[in-house]
């Protein structure tokens, strides 16, 4: 099984989405939605560089 089969539809959808907008818009109320699906699913290698951006988004919120 390869790396990309590892990884869940709901993030690949969630990070394809995000990664075609700019980071005003990714860390916009309106995608925290998506945001929190990426999360959810996201491989645990992933997951730190999540947690980054969501502290960027908590400070701006």
């Amino acid at each position: 099984m390869s790396q990309h089969e590892k990884i869940h539809p709901k993030f690949l959808e969630a990070m394809e989405k995000l990664s075609a907008m700019t980071e005003e818009e990714r860390l916009s109320d309106k995608n925290k939605d998506l945001f929190e699906q990426a999360m959810n699913y996201a491989p645990l290698d992933i997951q730190p560089k999540l947690v980054a951006i969501r502290r960027k988004y908590d400070e701006l919120h």
